[in-house]
């Protein structure tokens, strides 16, 4: 008879759920000491934070998605594509921005969040009917504190659209 023996897991998860007030526009962390009742007005905003369990900081990857007001459920929502190289990789020395209309905030939103990083972002702003890959977000982890600092990014981007 054989042991099995667990292998450590790759990667460490990190979730979170906010509800955007639709008189202010702001956003407030939902969890169960704060209570989950939230008004059939607010709108939902889902992020899950997936990170390489590993030594050295490298990669995370990101997925945030809206949920209409009045249903609560996950649907076709504006999705934030970022991507951020580790520091000292940098692939480019110049921000990529990636816009499908005249009015799109990517040119914005890549400005901002490159001083914020101190590197080059790569940043694309999709109507959420593509692949759910397109959802996707990679972000360079120096400290565990990058992970809260860059869901803070992505929830203050992502009211703003």
């Amino acid at each position: 008879m054989a042991t099995v023996e667990p292998a450590e897991s790759r990667f460490a998860a990190h979730k979170s759920l906010y509800a955007i007030d639709p008189i202010t526009g702001e956003a407030s962390k939902l969890t169960a000491s704060t209570g989950w009742s939230v008004s059939n007005d607010a709108t939902l905003l889902s992020i899950l934070i997936l990170e390489h369990a590993h030594d050295r900081p490298g990669m995370l990857w990101v997925w945030a998605q809206i949920s209409p007001p009045k249903t609560n459920v996950p649907a076709s929502m504006p999705n934030l594509v970022l991507s951020v190289p580790p520091a000292g990789r940098a692939r480019a020395n110049a921000t990529q921005l990636v816009g499908s209309s005249l009015d799109d905030p990517t040119a914005d939103i890549a400005r901002r969040l490159s001083a914020r990083f101190k590197r080059p972002v790569f940043v694309s702003l999709n109507a959420g009917t593509r692949r759910q890959a397109q959802g996707m977000m990679a972000v360079a982890a120096e400290q565990m504190d990058e992970l809260m600092t860059t869901e803070r990014c992505i929830v203050a981007e992502l009211i703003k659209i």
